[in-house]
């Protein structure tokens, strides 16, 4: 295994770890709302949006991985992710103004939800940027420093009795 596959797997498992918890969540989600609606909808209505968004995401992320052909690729799509996302936070509205109620609180919750994405998107290129422990360059020192204890700082001032 090379360090391009070492560095893919890594991304791999960070995304699968991503995708497992919003699954998770989006299961136990569902059962809620199964039993109970109306106390599901104001209790965790905007989790349950925020779980299905960041899930379509994950599968769009997970798409262009498994398309991509070299490390480098995944590294051009990852930096382009980062910087639409930053563009789009911090650029774009904050708040939508619709008529719909629901719309500007989708909109909210989107917006949470590529804040996430964006830190997302980060950790997966410093992953992929990352380097390996055969990669590393140590100079090869010997030399130990001694342990000195720390000097107690002298104090000055008014002493308070």
């Amino acid at each position: 295994m090379n360090k391009g596959d070492l560095k893919i797997e890594r991304l791999q498992q960070y995304l699968d770890r991503q995708k497992g918890v919003v699954e998770s969540n989006i299961k136990e989600y569902n059962q809620q709302l199964e039993k109970n609606y109306l106390y599901f909808f104001g209790w965790h209505a905007d989790d349950l949006y925020k779980a299905y968004y960041m899930n379509q995401h994950y599968k769009a992320i997970q798409e262009n991985l498994d398309n991509a052909e070299t490390p480098q690729n995944i590294g051009e799509f990852l930096k382009r992710c980062i910087s639409y996302m930053e563009d789009d936070l911090l650029q774009g509205q904050l708040v939508k103004r619709s008529t719909s109620p629901m719309s500007n609180i989708a909109h909210s919750l989107e917006m949470e939800c590529k804040q996430k994405l964006l830190k997302d998107f980060q950790n997966l290129n410093k992953i992929l940027q990352s380097e390996t422990v055969g990669e590393r360059i140590r100079p090869q020192e010997s030399t130990k420093r001694e342990i000195t204890p720390a000097k107690e700082k002298k104090k000055t001032g008014p002493r308070l009795r």
